[in-house]
């Protein structure tokens, strides 16, 4: 019932450091009430005071369009290539002056595709003036390395946390690794004590050990389990290495109301052209079984529903 000590605050920093090797001579690491949080907090930070507008892809994580809108700044969503990847090169045409900010979810979610972490640092390279998120809320899931590890430009802020792979959700923990530059920002505009200390301590545990392996493997073993299966079915899946299927196949509106009248729990997922498909999340066999099961009955009975 207290509020988080610097020692539980450091402790934890100092873990993240550690498994990362951040060099926290020349990089920060500021916790935060989850990756949401901490993106609502940025944005507060880099709009409240001046207009500008935030660039973003279609068919991404959309609280940081949410964030910006309420306080009455622009959005440029820009689309995806061909194979639903995030075009950075689109994003190129779409920065300019009053851009402050790039939102990139990597995986992306919910199409669960990766870039490169080469491709992502070249692209901030272009666009030295202007701040990238590089959101990696899903990225234990893949087997790309984080950017923090690597050495990345200053202009870059990368967005973690423990509510996935690690299975903290609830207790609202998170971090971004910044600039120096940009902490100082942060920090006038921004309240502290904005997670518990039982949050610190818990994460610093869970970062320390390697149990959430087990978790990522049998989502990776479950996700090709369940792509296979769903296609089976004739419905395509979006190549994903997140702990999330989205369906490159499209359906009906109606099909919706099915699903849900068969105790089917799926996220729908509007397309920038119009187009409904629908977001999976990959659970264990037992689940992904009955899911499968019930998914079959529907279709069964409802041919028409897959456009």
């Amino acid at each position: 019932d207290k509020y988080p000590s610097s020692k539980e605050i450091n402790k934890l920093i100092d873990s993240i450091a550690k498994k990362y090797k951040v060099d926290l001579s020349s990089k920060s690491i500021i916790l935060g009430s989850g990756t949401n949080g901490l993106i609502q907090n940025i944005i507060k930070v880099l709009f409240s005071k001046d207009k500008g507008n935030l660039v973003t892809s279609y068919l991404t994580f959309n609280q940081a369009e949410y964030a910006v809108s309420s306080l009455g700044s622009e959005t440029k969503r820009v689309y995806l290539k061909d194979n639903y990847q995030i075009s950075l090169e689109n994003m190129d045409y779409s920065i300019d002056n009053n851009t402050k900010l790039v939102y990139i979810c990597n995986p992306n979610n919910p199409t669960g595709i990766l870039l490169k972490n080469k491709d992502i640092i070249n692209f901030a390279n272009r666009h030295k003036k202007t701040y990238i998120i590089i959101d990696e809320s899903n990225l234990e899931y893949s087997n790309e390395e984080s950017l923090i590890s690597k050495k990345f430009p200053s202009n870059l802020i990368i967005l973690k946390g423990f509510s996935k792979a690690y299975g903290l959700a609830n207790m609202r923990i998170g971090y971004m690794v910044c600039s120096k530059t940009f902490k100082n920002k942060y920090l006038k505009l921004t309240t502290v004590n904005e997670f518990s200390g039982l949050s610190c301590i818990l994460a610093d545990k869970v970062i320390n050990s390697n149990y959430y392996l087990k978790n990522v493997e049998l989502i990776k073993k479950e996700r090709i389990y369940l792509k296979n299966e769903l296609e089976q079915l004739n419905i395509k899946i979006i190549e994903s290495k997140s702990n999330t299927l989205m369906t490159e196949t499209t359906f009906d509106e109606k099909f919706m109301i099915k699903l849900a009248n068969n105790d089917i729990s799926v996220v729908p997922i509007i397309d920038e052209r119009k187009r409904l498909h629908i977001r999976i999340a990959v659970q264990d066999r037992k689940t992904n079984r009955k899911f499968i099961h019930n998914l079959k009955n529907c279709l069964d009975n409802e041919k028409n529903m897959l456009l």
